[in-house]
């Protein structure tokens, strides 16, 4: 990720709203993955980017994690993207233990908070991933792919500058189908591997996509669905 990356994703910690695929009338009991593959290759082109009809279909059995569990993960990378940005690391620790998420720390962010091991870039951009689970979560409204997160996204999170208690962030949560998770999932695969594929050639992203953008989003869907852990999402294209 380069500066001017970096510099568009403090500008925004956060922004939104895309076209993703809607779950059509049938997928409420049987997910299609085929018909929602389909669906983001035509989402895919609406945001200028093509995709190959011949990439794999997304494994079934697809499971969401539970609210909770996403909420928490919103809560810790807040945390720790703020330390990224310059807020006092004894402060976000004494929040994190002060709302019981000291444990929900994955290795690399428990290095960085606790060790300042890691770039703080890598840290900056899970923003992104913070809205794309809040958006999972029903928390914000859009997901734009072609769009950093609102910037109105840290007024909706705990203050942690006021210690203020995450209790009622955690009543916001009221989760999508996960048909439609499934969806947005697909499609932030589709357009990743368009991402690659253009790197690949030495080209500029298709359709002005933001790289950071679209694979932070993906790591956190991917997480939502599946029981890796954070660190060990796989994001392969």
């Amino acid at each position: 990720m380069d500066r001017r990356e970096v510099s568009t994703a403090r500008r925004h910690y956060s922004r939104s709203c895309i076209d993703c695929p809607e779950p059509s009338e049938g997928l409420e009991q049987t997910m299609d993955l085929k018909l929602i593959r389909d669906q983001s290759i035509q989402a895919a082109k609406r945001l200028g980017v093509d995709v190959s009809a011949s990439l794999p279909l997304l494994d079934t059995g697809l499971e969401m994690r539970s609210a909770d569990k996403a909420i928490t993960r919103i809560l810790v990378m807040n945390a720790v993207a703020a330390t990224a940005y310059g807020f006092d690391k004894a402060k976000a620790i004494a929040w994190l233990n002060q709302e019981d998420l000291t444990d929900s720390l994955s290795e690399k962010e428990r290095c960085f908070i606790f060790e300042s091991t890691g770039h703080p870039d890598r840290f900056k951009v899970q923003v992104e991933g913070m809205w794309a689970l809040a958006w999972a979560m029903g928390i914000a409204n859009e997901l734009d792919f072609a769009k950093d997160c609102d910037s109105r996204f840290v007024m909706m999170l705990p203050n942690l500058k006021q210690n203020q208690s995450s209790a009622d962030f955690r009543k916001k949560a009221n989760p999508r189908a996960q048909e439609r998770v499934v969806a947005t999932c697909d499609l932030a695969y589709c357009l990743h591997w368009a991402i690659r594929q253009s790197e690949l050639a030495g080209k500029r992203p298709p359709g002005n996509l933001r790289p950071y953008v679209v694979i932070e989003r993906r790591r956190a869907l991917d997480w939502s669905l599946s029981k890796e852990a954070w660190d060990e999402v796989p994001l392969d294209t």
